[in-house]
């Protein structure tokens, strides 16, 4: 009798196929990642034994160079992206997982495209300071790192999603009984 009841899961029923508790942790924990990605430096540039208060002193309009965020980067597309991710999380935890989890599979490729194409480039890039400055030396910056991290998270839900969704379809073929209502 008590053997049977550590092994229940907390609502007393278990689905086949995805597993929607990770889907959503994936998808939210994603969303989190882009938004902080959003807000931390993607890239920066420091000087050689110097900080950037040289830079402000003698070149103004190049210290803004100094540090690049998501934001700066991106113009608040990575919020966009966290919200459609922790949207298709929620969604494939209600049942939708095949649509959740395509949404978040592409999401995941767009936060990867910009990562990988848009920023990387840049975060080995010393620009105008490089020129103007010797030693500069440029770096890629936490947001570069949360950015990548969000990217693989959203993926991982999504294909979650789509495999569960898939093997939870496998049966679906099946004839299921269904109880007549009482007359």
């Amino acid at each position: 009798m008590g053997a049977g009841k550590g092994r229940s899961s907390g609502g007393g029923r278990r689905r086949e196929g995805a597993p929607l508790g990770a889907i959503l942790a994936l998808a939210v924990a994603a969303a989190v990642a882009l938004l902080a990605a959003e807000f931390a430096t993607v890239a920066s540039v420091s000087l050689e034994g110097e900080s950037c208060t040289v830079i402000y002193d003698a070149s103004p309009e190049l210290a803004d160079r100094c540090s690049l965020s998501g934001f700066e980067r991106h113009g608040g597309a990575l919020i966009l992206l966290a919200l459609v991710a922790a949207g298709a999380g929620f969604a494939a935890r209600t049942g939708a997982t095949t649509t959740g989890g395509g949404v978040l599979v592409v999401v995941a490729v767009v936060v990867l495209g910009l990562a990988l194409f848009g920023d990387l480039p840049v975060t080995g890039e010393t620009g105008a300071i490089g020129l103007d400055f010797e030693g500069a030396t440029a770096k890629p910056g936490p947001g570069f790192f949360l950015e990548l991290v969000g990217g693989v998270l959203a993926l991982a839900a999504g294909l979650l999603a789509l495999l569960g969704a898939r093997s939870g379809n496998a049966g679906a073929s099946a004839p299921t009984r269904r109880q007549r209502p009482a007359r």
